[in-house]
Formats: C-alpha cells, structure tokens, sequence
C-alpha cells in the first residue's frame, strides 16, 4: 500500500509540475502576443404601449396587448492582439436580441429558441505600415464601413438608450444587411499639426459589393465594389492619439475637441441597381461636461434598366447631447436626448420607383429621452423612454418599408412606444 501511496504522490508531483510549465508557456504567449479579451454585454427590460399588427384577413391593425420584455440586447466577445511591433489583430462575436419578443415595441428580430445563434461581428488585422508613424495603415477582414459616425461607434459606448436607428437604414442601403460588415481592404490614417491642436483623419475602403443573388452569394453578372471614403477634421483634442477603427462618445471630460466629416460612398452597377450611394456630414464636439454628437446623410440609388430610369431619394441621420453630472462616491449621472429620422418618398409615384428598387419609403422618426448612471466609463445603468413615429405618406401603410411599419419576424405593423431600463458592463 506505501508503494502505491508514493507512486501516486510521484504522479501527483508531476502533474503538477507539467502543469505549471504550461501555464507559463502560456502566459509567455499570452505577454508576447499582447492578447487582450474582452466581454460586453447589454442587457434590457422593456415596457411597450401602443403596439399594432396588421391583419390579413380582416384588412386592418389590431392593437397588441402592453408587455414587459427582457432580452439579451447585444453581447460581444473579442479577443485582440499585437504579435509584431506594427501588426495588430481583432476577432468578435456577438450573441443578439436573446429573448426579444418581436411583437414588443423595440426594432430588430429575435434570437430565440432552444439554441441561440452567434456570429462573428468583426475580424480583421491591421497593418501600420509606416513604423513610429501614425500616417499609413492598412486593414483587411470582415468590417463595417467607415462612413457613419454611429455606424462606427460601439453599442456599448453609445449614450442613447438604443443606438441612433438612422445607422441601421445606412448600413442596409449600402452593405444590404442590419450589422453592415462586409470584407474589405482600408487605407487609412492620422496627421497632427506641430502644436498638437489640429488633426485630420483620413479613411479609404473597399469592399464586396452587396450579395444580392445565387442565395445571397454573388452581386450577379455585373459586378462593382462599394467604394466609401470618410475625412475628418478635428480641432483642439483628438479622438484618439493614434489612429482607432472605432469611436466612441463620452470622454468623461478628458477631451475638449470639436470633430467634423465629409463622408461618401458609391457602387456602380449590380443585379439591384445601376448606381448607389450615401454621402453626408459627421461631427463630435467634447467640452468638460457636455457632449454633442450627430450625422446626417443623402441616400440614392437608381436603375437605368427599369422603365423611367427609376430613381430613390431620402434622407437619414440624428442629433444627440448628453451631460456629465458628478456624484459623490465617483458616480456620473448622464442625462441625454437623441434624435433620429428617416425620410423617404411619400408621393404615391415615388413610392412606386423606390419599391422597384427595393429601397425604403415612407419616414420613421424616434425621440429617446432619459439618463445613464455610470459606476465607471464599462459599467452603467440606463433608464428612457422612446417615442416613435411613422407617416406611410400616399402608401398602404401595410405595403412602406421602413422599421416604424415593419418588424422583421412578423410583416405589417405600426410601432408602439416604450419605457426601457438597461445595463452595460464590459469586461
């Protein structure tokens, strides 16, 4: 028995010891490849009124009963690294709308059932290609396009109770889908005067064009990139001190800057259209306690091919400001109002064009109004209410396509309002 004992001590011992080995070999790796991984999740409780469903059968909308609806808004998990001095990787995934009741007042589908589904949000390497330089670096992967201040912010980071829902009507003009990532290759850098007070920020993409036939995997027989292209000025201090992909809001009183963009983007001739675009202004003003950020863009699309040459025209963007109030015991409270719209055709004949071309018509408006409480910038608590608005203009309101008339997962309805709380904590 004491030989077995020993013999079994012995294994112990070495397992142990094989064990540590590994776990500094990996912590080596880890510490070389500077890998760093992070965890973000939204979570929301939700209170509709207001809700209606059109009904086939009897040719008309049915109110919904009010709900209380609590969801997995969004979720990320990335892991990010630098193996070299001047390559940078980054791989995300998102696990969405868990839990999200579609006759609820909130936008977007569900995610539900006995085995929710992630995706990979981003994955791309970023390349600088211009050693101890911030003018020139080079990107490929899975991304969304540059052009769009929210678009390009974090839903994590973003200070409104929901995100600006005017970038959702950009990305599914311009990529054909809600997360709006497509592979691509970007140019893209940061110049700084001599006195640090005046940066300009420059960012050329190229990506597939959107996927519109053969099962959504080819733009058809023609074929034509989306090219995008988004220059920023900023005055006082910068975003970022080096060049980021991503943005951000509130900067708790550490920045005090003004940001202002030109962005546009264009794809020639598809299997949907001969032309399409987006072009417009971007901008981010910081003070010590107060924020303002907005857009707003011109959307077109047409088709030389369709009788008339049939043409599409509207508008999308919003207008959002927040305030930092001090709290005792490190505490920030965040008031905020965010604004956002959609504007597109409401003359009977131009509802008629930009339905042949399968572009949005109608207008869908959302006022959000409410505040955040931060324990810290990656931990806050949020409590809104969010008014939304829709006008079919000379439409069946049954037959516009926007998101005030539709819901993804149930067809025709006329959105309610709702009270919403939330939490965001990322790790």
């Amino acid at each position: 028995m004491s030989k077995y004992l020993m013999l079994l001590c012995l294994l112990m011992i070495s397992a142990s010891l094989s064990a540590r080995r590994d776990s500094s070999r990996l912590n080596q790796l880890l510490a070389d490849y500077r890998i760093k991984i992070s965890v973000g999740l939204q979570l929301w409780s939700t209170y509709s009124r207001g809700m209606e469903m059109y009904d086939m059968e009897q040719g008309a909308y049915t109110s919904l009963e009010d709900r209380l609806n609590v969801q997995l808004r969004r979720s990320r998990f990335s892991v990010s690294g630098q193996p070299y001095p001047t390559l940078r990787f980054k791989v995300t995934s998102s696990l969405d709308l868990v839990g999200h009741d579609v006759l609820a007042a909130t936008e977007a589908g569900g995610n539900n059932g006995s085995s929710p589904e992630f995706r990979i949000w981003n994955a791309f390497v970023n390349w600088q290609l211009a050693p101890a330089k911030d003018v020139l670096y080079a990107t490929a992967g899975y991304y969304v396009s540059p052009i769009g201040r929210e678009s390009n912010t974090s839903a994590m980071r973003s200070i409104s109770f929901e995100k600006a829902w005017s970038q959702n009507y950009l990305r599914r003009h311009l990529i054909g889908t809600g997360p709006g990532r497509a592979m691509g290759l970007m140019l893209s850098g940061q110049l700084h005067n001599s006195n640090g007070k005046r940066h300009l920020t420059y960012e050329l993409s190229l990506q597939n064009p959107i996927f519109d036939t053969l099962s959504g995997n080819s733009s058809g027989s023609n074929y034509s990139p989306l090219l995008s292209a988004r220059l920023s000025l900023h005055a006082g201090d910068p975003e970022n001190k080096s060049y980021s992909l991503g943005h951000k809001v509130n900067y708790f009183g550490k920045r005090n800057g003004l940001t202002i963009s030109l962005s546009a983007a264009r794809q020639g001739k598809s299997a949907g259209f001969s032309a399409n675009g987006a072009y417009g202004l971007e901008y981010l003003y910081n003070s010590q306690v107060v924020h303002l950020d907005g857009e707003f863009f011109f959307l077109s699309r047409s088709d030389d091919r369709l009788p008339g040459h049939a043409r599409f025209e509207g508008r999308t963007g919003y207008f959002r400001i927040g305030k930092n109030i001090p709290l005792p015991r490190a505490l920030t409270m965040e008031p905020v109002v965010s604004y956002w719209f959609f504007d597109g055709p409401l003359e009977a004949a131009d509802i008629l064009e930009a339905t042949s071309l399968g572009s949005f018509t109608g207008s869908d408006t959302g006022l959000d109004i409410g505040a955040n409480l931060y324990f810290s910038p990656n931990h806050k608590l949020s409590l809104f209410y969010a008014f939304r608005m829709g006008d079919a203009g000379e439409g069946k309101h049954e037959l516009i396509e926007n998101n005030y008339f539709q819901q993804s997962g149930v067809g025709a309805v006329r959105r309610g309002n709702y009270f919403g709380g939330g939490w965001v904590v990322i790790f």
